[in-house]
């Protein structure tokens, strides 16, 4: 099980001086996954531009497409995190530090219950559909970006919150919204 064998990798990565510093590394990385931060990055960013183009401040003559930027992906990070919380509540599937691995299918189907919403995992879902946004607007940098977007969703494995194929299906949802929203 793809599952199981990451999740012990990482927790025995613990055990020595390297892994308490990738541990710590990690730590810090999964922070970028958070979604609160793109959405006030895109609040903030439209709200600039709005009170620019009213008492021009500075001259911008793409002020019409980073006010576009700014409100899609205000509306593509919501759309990815209402439907991400909705799978999580469906399906139930336990966190990795809840999980009985003798009864791999101990899952609790519709349940409020935090310790079971570990798929999909929100984290990813926001830096996948994040990185979808900006590889659009800046498709030079794609490849970096998607590489940026992995170790974030990585992360959340080697933190313990989530195993493998959560942070798939995060991305995948990501993609699929993504995708969706833009036809």
């Amino acid at each position: 099980n793809l599952d199981l064998w990451f999740y012990s990798y990482f927790i025995n990565l613990s055990e020595n001086n390297t892994g308490t510093f990738l541990k710590e590394f990690f730590k810090e990385i999964t922070r970028v996954g958070k979604s609160s931060w793109y959405l006030a990055i895109s609040i903030i960013g439209f709200i600039l531009l709005y009170v620019n183009t009213k008492f021009k401040f500075v001259e911008i003559k793409t002020d019409d497409k980073f006010t576009k930027l700014f409100v899609s992906s205000f509306f593509y990070i919501l759309v990815v995190g209402i439907i991400t919380q909705i799978a999580k509540h469906i399906v139930g599937r336990p966190r990795p530090n809840y999980t009985d691995f003798t009864d791999v299918f101990n899952f609790k189907f519709l349940t409020l219950e935090s310790s079971f919403h570990s798929f999909p995992s929100g984290h990813s879902s926001t830096i996948f559909i994040v990185s979808f946004i900006l590889a659009a607007s800046f498709p030079r940098l794609k490849y970096f970006i998607y590489f940026l977007a992995a170790i974030v969703a990585l992360s959340r494995v080697v933190v313990g919150a989530h195993f493998f194929t959560d942070i798939v299906a995060g991305a995948i949802l990501a993609l699929v919204s993504f995708k969706g929203l833009n036809n």
